[in-house]
C-alpha cells in the first residue's frame, strides 16, 4: 500500500475527524493516508530544546510498522530543529523498539545527536582551554562516550601530548558521559571531580582519544530529585591513533549537587 505524507494543521476536517476519540493539540501533525483516509497521526509537542512524542494509529493498522514509521519522521525532523531530548508514553515494547529508554515517571526519553552538540560548546565556553584544544565527542551512546582533540595544540618539547592535556580530556570524558545520562533523566546538577588519579603508561604522540564505557542506569539520577548527592567512580582510558592499548588510565570519583 502506498502512504502519502503531510503535514496538516490541528483545524483540519479530515484530522478532526480521526482524532476524534483522541486529545487533539493546537499544532501541526504529520499524517500517513492513502489517499482518501488517514492511516495514522503524530506531532512533536515542542518545548525549546526537548519535545514530546504522540502518534495515533488507526485500530486496523496497528502492528505493521507504520507507527514507527511517522516516529522515525518526527525524529529526523526533532534533529533537523536542534531538539536534545525526546520524550514519549505508552507500550515500552514499541518505544523501546526506537531506542527510547525508561523513566521513573513511566514515561519514555531518547537523547538526540543535539545534546551532544550542546555539551561541546558549554565545553568550549565555560573551559576555553577546551575549545583552543579541539576537544570534541566523536561517539556517545547509553554506556559509552569518546572523545578527540587537537594532538597539534596537545604537543610539548618531547613532540607528545603534555600531561595536563591528557588528564584534562580524561577528566571530561567521564564528566561528559555522567552529564549526557543525567540530561537524559532529565535532571539536573553541578557535576565535579571529588578526586582523581592517573597512571602515565606510555607517551601519546597521535590522535588522542579518551573512552568511558559504563552502564549508568536513568533510575540512579533520583537520588538528585530527593535532594541528595550523587557519587559515581568511572574509569577513563587514553588511547593514541588506532591503538587499542591504553596509554593513560583516569580513575575519578564524580561527585553530583542537586
Amino acid at each position: 500500500m502506498a502512504i502519502n505524507w503531510n503535514v496538516l494543521p490541528c483545524d483540519n476536517l479530515r484530522l478532526c475527524q480521526f482524532m476524534a476519540n483522541y486529545e487533539l493539540r493546537q499544532q501541526d501533525y504529520m499524517v500517513a493516508s492513502d489517499g482518501d483516509h488517514i492511516l495514522g497521526a503524530g506531532l512533536l509537542n515542542d518545548d525549546d530544546n526537548v519535545a514530546h512524542v504522540d502518534v495515533v494509529v488507526a485500530p486496523e493498522h496497528r502492528g505493521q510498522g507504520l507507527g514507527k514509521q511517522i516516529v522515525t519522521r518526527l525524529i529526523e525532523s526533532a534533529k533537523a530543529n536542534s531538539v536534545e531530548r525526546l520524550t514519549s508514553h505508552g507500550d515500552f515494547g514499541f518505544w523501546q523498539s526506537l531506542g527510547f529508554e525508561k523513566l521513573g515517571n513511566g514515561d519514555y526519553c531518547l537523547l538526540l545527536p543535539a545534546a551532544k552538540q550542546r555539551l561541546v560548546e558549554t565545553w568550549h565556553q565555560g573551559i576555553p582551554v577546551t575549545e583552543f584544544l579541539g576537544l570534541d565527542i566523536t561517539f556517545n551512546d547509553a554506556s559509552r562516550v569518546e572523545t578527540c582533540a587537537d594532538m597539534e595544540k596537545s604537543i610539548n618539547v618531547h613532540q607528545s601530548m603534555f600531561a595536563g592535556a591528557i588528564y584534562s580530556q580524561a577528566v571530561l570524558t567521564g564528566w561528559g558521559l555522567i552529564h549526557l545520562r543525567a540530561q537524559q533523566a532529565g535532571v539536573s546538577g553541578s557535576i565535579v571531580l571529588a578526586s582523581g588519579d592517573i597512571k602515565y603508561r606510555k607517551p601519546i604522540t597521535e590522535s588522542p582519544r579518551g573512552v568511558v564505557k559504563e552502564v549508568i542506569s536513568l533510575s540512579d539520577f533520583s537520588v538528585l530529585e530527593q535532594g541528595n548527592k550523587y557519587r559515581i567512580e568511572l574509569i577513563v582510558n587514553m588511547y593514541q591513533g588506532d591503538s587499542e592499548e591504553a596509554s593513560a588510565q583516569f580513575i575519578g570519583r564524580y561527585v553530583i549537587l542537586p
